[in-house]
């Protein structure tokens, strides 16, 4: 049984983990169930990975997934989106990918545009957003999550180890052993 993501989620991750995987595979759930998913991001997943984990899906499934990469200009990319947003009941899941790009300060008016976006999407559609962490120099912790503390659940994504292939997610509430396979992640070991 796979973790239930809830209406909002933020999966921070260290980099090369695997959340652009992760979350391709949520809604690849909600499409094979006739969703409809806005996937908003700076660049488009990769398109062998997106093969891999969308391709056995019926054309049909697949014209319900609604994809734009605006680069640097991701702000003003939700901000243009906001209108197919709120105008399709049909929308069941909101994915921003790399929400908070990889180095330097989260833009305050990002910030600003997510937060709209939280209240557009409130109880109308499951919104998740994915955000590489970065290396916690401070040493509380191994990673640190980047961006302010505006989300109500945040899974954690780590590598195993740095020669394993498997990834620990930690929803808040358990922690699970993720294995790679050819269409996303095997869950295994839930631990409470």
């Amino acid at each position: 049984m796979n973790p239930e993501p809830g209406t909002l989620l933020h999966i921070a991750a260290e980099p090369g983990a695997g959340a652009t995987s992760l979350a391709l595979q949520i809604i690849r759930d909600s499409l094979i169930e006739s969703g409809r998913i806005v996937w908003i991001a700076r660049e488009m997943p990769d398109p062998g990975r997106l093969s891999d984990i969308l391709g056995s899906l019926p054309p049909t499934s697949l014209s319900r997934f609604h994809a734009a990469a605006f680069g640097e200009h991701l702000a003003r990319g939700i901000e243009q989106s906001l209108d197919l947003i709120e105008g399709l009941d049909s929308i069941t899941h909101v994915v921003i990918d790399n929400w908070t790009g990889v180095s330097g300060r989260v833009d305050k008016q990002l910030v600003n545009v997510i937060q709209n976006l939280i209240n557009s999407c409130n109880n109308k559609c499951k919104l998740i957003l994915t955000s590489p962490m970065y290396g916690d120099a401070s040493g509380k912790d191994e990673w640190a999550i980047r961006g302010p503390d505006i989300f109500p659940t945040t899974w954690r994504l780590t590598r195993k180890n740095s020669n394993s292939p498997t990834r620990i997610l930690d929803t808040g509430t358990e922690t699970i052993q993720l294995t790679p396979i050819d269409d996303g992640y095997k869950f295994s070991n839930h631990s409470s």
